[in-house]
């Protein structure tokens, strides 16, 4: 069996309640909408010829200049 790492976070619940009806509406788990949302999210981020060592020496590079024009790191914190 291949393991898999757990990762949990608590979202506002309107959120909750879009993937309850993502996955009631494509007969899938709220696991398995949850996964493809951060899949999607991370193939954006984390295109597959960029490795996240290489993004975060960047942000660390501008940040080191003052200047974070070019880089955005989201933080949801409300829905």
């Amino acid at each position: 069996m291949v393991f898999s790492p757990m990762v949990g976070t608590r979202v506002p619940e309107k959120w909750q309640q879009k993937i309850q009806f993502l996955a009631q509406a494509s007969g899938c788990t709220e696991a398995d909408v949850v996964r493809e949302a951060i899949a999607r999210y991370l193939s954006e981020v984390f295109p597959d010829d960029v490795m996240p060592e290489a993004i975060m020496s960047a942000i660390a590079s501008h940040e080191e200049r003052g200047s974070k024009s070019d880089i955005h790191v989201i933080n949801h914190t409300t829905g």
